[in-house]
């Protein structure tokens, strides 16, 4: 006989014909061996009712079993199986950067731009605002201010040159932008990220490089660890990018090789310039479409971890995965010394390096 439920080799929901045939049974033993549970018979059809709703419950009584498993759990379910390890889910941060207020000439007056002004993305799909209170001085003509995304996630990491619309507007000011691309932003933890970082954390584990690894990336605010072993000079090296720098001397310190010293350092960040010329369906603004593969391009680059390399391919992809894209008709991207603008090439990032978003120009045709 099939045992159903809670068993020796997991959770067995019970079929719907399983059921069926039991409600059928029962219904015979009720009420007789001659009732009428033909093909289209009422009584047969309220007992399918009854059973589907049976298997219904079955199936939620499934999910509740699997949700206790962090290989199977999502959600908040995934949030308080991984709790019992002392982790938690990372939390979606604000992409941050500056925007430069301009003018044109010299003017006596100075102008005030108060914290929390409103800039956005041409289109007005990305929203900013200041962080601090600022003043363009009568004798100069263009001011850097401080801006952090209104909304948190990766959509606001965009590229240079990009915000470029005064939402909230101030007498004086005739054009802003971002010389630089906006940088930090992240989507909350995916389901997929937490489980793995719970599936691979090793609380008591030490002197491996895969215990540093996990441990460090448990501390708040740290978004990428590339760890690396130098048998030569017999230490490891550890990049880290974000997290407090106390954070992380003593957890390094905690969780080290004894005898073996652990150095660790920031990412240097190698600029990739991306310049690319496509083609934008009928229908579509074509502004709009520009923008939306410019910050596509900056998430991509700005996404990739410490020492990943940045691949045609992958540049491609993207570009062709925003809404309004018809075909792209050239593509390059260049660190300065190296160029890429065929498929299977790729830009070769160091193992202390990470790649960032810089000059992105694109050209519809």
């Amino acid at each position: 006989m099939t045992e159903y439920g809670v068993t020796s080799s997991g959770f067995i929901p019970k079929p719907f014909s399983v059921i069926l045939e039991e409600l059928k049974l029962l219904a015979k033993q009720e009420l007789g061996d001659d009732i009428d549970l033909s093909e289209n018979s009422r009584l047969l059809r309220f007992l399918e009712i009854v059973a589907k709703r049976e298997d219904e419950l079955w199936q939620l009584a499934e999910d509740i079993y699997y949700s206790g498993f962090v290989q199977f759990a999502t959600g908040e379910s995934l949030d308080r199986v991984v709790a019992l390890l002392g982790i938690r889910r990372k939390q979606a941060t604000r992409a941050k950067g500056y925007v430069r207020f301009s003018k044109s000439g010299q003017t006596w007056f100075e102008i005030y731009i108060p914290k929390g002004t409103r800039v956005a993305t041409q289109d007005g799909s990305v929203v900013f605002r200041t962080t601090h209170d600022a003043i363009l001085p009568g004798a100069t003509t263009y001011v850097d201010v401080p801006i952090e995304a209104v909304e948190s996630g990766s959509q606001g990491n965009v590229a240079a040159n990009t915000i470029t619309k005064l939402v909230d507007p101030i007498s004086g000011i005739e054009s802003i932008t971002n010389p630089e691309p906006t940088t930090g932003g992240r989507d909350a933890e995916t389901d997929e990220e937490l489980r793995y970082r719970a599936i691979k954390y090793a609380p008591y584990a030490k002197a491996t490089l895969h215990s540093i690894k996990s441990a460090l990336l448990q501390i708040g605010g740290v978004t990428d660890v590339n760890v690396q072993e130098d048998l030569a000079n017999h230490k490891v090296i550890v990049t880290i990018a974000g997290g407090p720098d106390d954070g992380i001397s003593q957890t390094i310190e905690d969780v080290r090789p004894a005898g073996i010293p652990v150095e660790w350092q920031r990412p240097t960040t190698k600029s990739i310039d991306v310049n690319a010329q496509i083609k934008v369906l009928e229908g579509y603004n074509v502004s709009e479409v520009q923008s939306n593969v410019q910050n596509a391009i900056a998430n991509y680059i700005n996404s990739l971890h410490i020492g990943e390399d940045v691949n045609f391919s992958d540049l491609a992809k993207v570009i062709l995965q925003v809404e309004g894209v018809d075909d792209i008709v050239s593509l390059e991207a260049t660190d300065g010394t190296n160029t890429i603008n065929s498929f299977g090439q790729s830009i070769a990032i160091a193992e202390t390096e990470k790649a960032q978003a810089g000059t992105i120009t694109i050209t519809v045709v």
